[in-house]
């Protein structure tokens, strides 16, 4: 069987059994994840090193496989027989190569389908600001990030400009003009892209991941400059977000930085996703909106009271994260084991949902 057979008959089987992503390492049999749980596929071969290299060398291009070589890893978009796009990432673990596909969603979903609270659509109808998406990997972020832009795109007349790598989501010009420039093909890195916008016509910037040194000084200085900048962070909630850009400031930049996030932020979510009864998967998150007692909060550097300020500030849209996994099992949506494994206070879920 040829490398492109072989590839095609794997993602068949996960788009029939409506995986969200395949794994495929040396010495074992392909493994999916079907609603947020891992599966093997035991009627299928075993991986080999030479069969994972044939795959690879089979969508990477000359450049990608240099890279490859030189990196020990490398992110694409691996576009299926015109049927899926996947985020593609080949990397090496124990000196062989692994690759790992996850399935982009072909349509973009409108937030409330997602069931993003409104207090995060309601911040894009701020002229500048900073909006924070955060969460673990595969907690949808990316996917939050796309339906907050298209919102944007059919309902406002904006310069919207995304920076990631790769790009995953496709966009199409509705009442905005989106431009969409990927990092280390379109721009040499999120920071020249950055300093590009700074004299540009941009309105809306979207940054993909806050994987540079310094990024978190240039992303003030666009907010300040009066930009509505969105961001997403792989961190597991929204306090370690806040915490780990306002460490990431430069020497001499952290007081500055920190009084700056105070007033510029608009919203933080933070998010995960969840095994949903009956299948599919289901958005359980945490919101932060930015009051009096946040900005001191942030200024003060006392994250640490964030989580009170969630779990006691309903009425200004904030949403504490166990109450949001308390909805979804009250509502049968999720079961309590799946809810308790990822709660923030696991002991005092447990007996809220007895009482």
């Amino acid at each position: 069987m040829t490398d492109t057979l072989l590839i095609n008959k794997i993602l068949n089987i996960a788009s029939e059994r409506k995986a969200t992503d395949v794994h495929l390492v040396a010495g074992n049999n392909p493994v999916l994840r079907i609603d947020g749980k891992l599966a093997t596929v035991s009627e299928e071969q075993v991986m080999t090193p030479d069969i994972i290299n044939g795959l690879a060398e089979s969508f990477l291009n000359k450049e990608e496989l240099e890279r490859l070589t030189r990196e020990r890893e490398v992110v694409t978009v691996y576009t299926w027989n015109e049927r899926a796009r996947y985020r593609a990432k080949i990397f090496y673990q124990k000196g062989f190569l692994a690759l790992s596909f996850r399935m982009i969603p072909p349509f973009i979903m409108s937030p409330k389908d997602l069931g993003i609270p409104q207090a995060v659509t309601q911040s894009l109808t701020k002229n500048s600001g900073l909006i924070i998406i955060t969460g673990p990997f595969g907690s949808g972020r990316t996917t939050t990030a796309a339906s907050l832009i298209e919102t944007l795109n059919h309902n406002r007349g904006l310069h919207i400009q995304i920076l990631e790598n790769p790009i995953e989501y496709l966009f199409v010009n509705n009442q905005s003009i989106i431009e969409q420039r990927q990092v280390g093909r379109d721009t040499p890195s999120y920071l020249k892209g950055l300093e590009a916008i700074k004299e540009e016509d941009v309105d809306v910037v979207f940054i993909g991941g806050m994987v540079e040194d310094g990024l978190e000084e240039s992303v003030l200085e666009l907010v300040e400059s009066g930009k509505l900048v969105i961001i997403v962070m792989e961190t597991e909630s929204i306090i370690s977000s806040l915490d780990r850009f306002i460490s990431n400031l430069g020497p001499g930049k952290k007081v500055w930085g920190q009084n700056l996030l105070a007033e510029v932020l608009l919203v933080a979510i933070g998010q995960r996703l969840l095994p949903r009864v009956g299948g599919g998967l289901r958005l359980a998150c945490e919101v932060l909106t930015n009051t009096p007692a946040v900005r001191s909060s942030i200024k003060d550097n006392h994250l640490y009271q964030l989580n009170s300020i969630m779990q006691t500030s309903r009425e200004e849209g904030m949403v504490y994260f166990d109450k949001s996994l308390f909805d979804l099992v009250k509502a049968g949506e999720v079961n309590p084991e799946d809810a308790i494994k990822v709660a923030v206070n696991s002991q005092v879920f447990k007996q809220n949902f007895k009482q």
